[in-house]
């Protein structure tokens, strides 16, 4: 990567000579995973941002980015600290964050409190269920994914023995329950529904409880780490099983840890770099250009969200935290903000819509087969 940021460093990204003096600037905070386990997912987030912010200050309008960075290390505490700082200290008009759902959902009540929008594209249902005006996911939440990913499994791969493997926080539990609703709504009943602790590496226990529940595919939820390990357990434990994985296997690091035992995973996510589509791959050059690897569903949201944030302070007349909330939660129909991930729209809780693809893993790269 050609980019890498350390936590707490302010990337001010006007260019060399500009008249920055002339300039306002949107100060936005950045919190996520840039150490730790769930580091991919934390650069994706600061990347797309970061690409954002950069092209907007090199076309040299009337407003400069500046991102503030923190690293949580996936530790809600750190999450929780940063936040305050980034508000109370470094005056940002907006908080990008957390990633992890545990972590974003810790979050809510302090940017309720300073009333500070916060953009996360954590998943975990209860996150935008805590009563807070000020909060937007800027990902399709659990039970938009699993609705789709389930219907998609019974009906286009004849998936009806399946076996759910999730992480016992936030986000498995989000996910796993919106999936079990999702089939049961189907008249399914799942042939295994097992937990393990977040920071477990081992998963021949669950395994052998879903060989004996004669299930024919795996929907496993958690760190993308975790996945590529409970594949690679499987095969070894000679298991012929369809995979099956939401946002958080999307991650291309997923099929890097995974290998063949990944291969043929069906996933669903809100961007792929095998659609074909002209814009799509420009947008992907660009990030390759810069960062030396192909752009994912999380970066492509949180790129989206910078721009979400600069048209709502330059139609607002100055970069102020009540104005890039109200813009946020005025975008009701489509057309309102047409962005990467195509028309963005909001609900009243702060829940965004856009489509999903569902990609399958062949030959370690993803192939599109329905969006």
């Amino acid at each position: 990567m050609k980019s890498m940021v350390a936590g707490g460093l302010l990337l001010g990204v006007a260019l060399a000579g500009d008249p920055a003096a002339a300039q306002g600037v949107i100060k936005i905070g950045v919190v996520g995973p840039l150490t730790g386990a769930f580091a991919a997912v934390g650069q994706s987030q600061l990347t797309g941002a970061e690409m954002r912010a950069k092209e907007i200050n090199a076309a040299g309008g009337p407003w400069k980015i500046e991102l503030v960075s923190e690293d949580d290390a996936s530790n809600c505490d750190q999450a929780v600290n940063a936040t305050v700082k980034l508000i109370t200290k470094d005056s940002v008009v907006a908080v990008l964050g957390a990633m992890n759902s545990p972590c974003a959902l810790a979050m809510v009540p302090v940017t309720k409190r300073y009333r500070t929008p916060q953009f996360t594209a954590g998943v975990g249902t209860s996150i935008t269920q805590q009563g807070s005006d000020y909060v937007f996911r800027v990902a399709v939440g659990a039970t938009g994914q699993t609705k789709e990913l389930a219907g998609f499994a019974v009906e286009k791969l004849g998936q009806t023995k399946v076996a759910v493997l999730y992480s016992d926080d936030e986000y498995g539990a989000s996910m796993a329950n919106g999936f079990k609703n999702a089939m049961a709504a189907r008249g399914l009943q799942l042939a295994s529904f097992e937990s393990f602790p977040r920071a477990d590496q081992d998963f021949t226990g669950q395994l052998a409880k879903v060989k004996a529940s004669g299930a024919t595919a795996l929907y496993t939820v958690g760190a993308y780490t975790a996945s590529a390990l409970i594949a690679k357990q499987a095969k070894q434990l000679g298991m012929s099983l369809q995979l099956l994985g939401d946002t958080g296997n999307a991650s291309p690091k997923y099929i890097e840890l995974g290998g063949d035992a990944v291969e043929g995973a069906v996933l669903v996510e809100p961007f792929t770099p095998a659609d074909p589509e002209p814009r799509l791959q420009a947008f992907g050059k660009r990030y390759r250009d810069q960062y030396g690897r192909d752009p994912d569903g999380w970066v492509a949201e949180l790129y989206d969200t910078v721009e979400i944030i600069h048209q709502a302070v330059a139609k607002g007349g100055k970069s102020d935290r009540q104005v890039v909330r109200d813009f946020a939660a005025g975008l009701k129909t489509a057309g309102a903000f047409k962005g990467i991930l195509g028309d963005w729209t909001f609900d009243a809780t702060g829940e965004a819509f856009f489509p999903l693809y569902k990609v399958q893993v062949k030959n370690g790269q993803k192939t599109i087969l329905a969006r």
